[in-house]
């Protein structure tokens, strides 16, 4: 009896990992929804700024989900490297202090933006330069 017992739970084991095994291995599993969030910055004269450092941080201002860096036309895309797109739900999109540059008078920071679902939505930034005064 103890023999049909170990083969039996011998084979229930085995079948079991083989399942637990197929399950951990399936890539058809739940999808999620994406959107595309993109930054434009300019200065004060309506030129692109490149260069510059943008987060997109989730609604508790302390996680950050995503970082990029403006291009030459002053544009980028939060998640560029994973191929541009990110979770659909609410975002505040963060110009972190630069010695360089700093929001232009009455440009707000951490502005909220949506992810929306097979589309892409846009932020603009105005930025100044810092002018720093030797001596």
């Amino acid at each position: 009896m103890n023999l049909i017992s170990s083969r039996f739970a011998r084979s229930v084991a085995v079948a079991g990992s083989l399942v637990f095994a197929a399950a951990c291995n399936d890539t058809t599993g739940t999808s999620y929804p994406l959107g595309t969030v993109t930054v434009t910055v300019t200065d004060t004269n309506n030129a692109p700024v490149s260069g510059v450092e943008f987060d997109l941080m989730l609604p508790d201002k302390l996680t950050t989900w995503r970082t990029l860096v403006t291009g030459s036309d002053g544009k980028g895309t939060f998640g560029l490297e994973d191929g541009g797109q990110v979770l659909v739900q609410n975002y505040l999109v963060l110009f972190p202090s630069q010695v360089q540059w700093s929001l232009a008078p009455g440009e707000a920071n951490y502005k909220p933006v949506t992810a929306v679902e097979n589309q892409t939505v846009n932020v603009n930034f105005k930025l100044q330069k810092v002018v720093i005064n030797p001596g």
